[in-house]
């Protein structure tokens, strides 16, 4: 069996960042990232006023995961 050299391989595969569907693909991306990203700055934000507050991570973090 023979293996393919990178070099052969490499030679057939086109890459053209400046086409439409790439445009497209790097939006869609970007635009579900964007849920998660304001999610995670919440929780962060929480952890943080919480932490300060009651001076212990572990209760900050029960307290935002939504525990009593």
């Amino acid at each position: 069996m023979k293996c393919m050299s990178k070099r052969r391989w490499m030679s057939g595969f086109k890459l053209n960042i400046h086409a439409p569907g790439t445009g497209f693909a790097l939006m869609l991306l970007a635009l579900t990232q964007v849920p998660v990203a304001i999610k995670t700055t919440a929780e962060i934000y929480c952890m943080e006023k919480l932490g300060q507050k009651y001076n212990s991570a572990v209760v900050a973090i029960i307290q935002c995961n939504g525990g009593k």
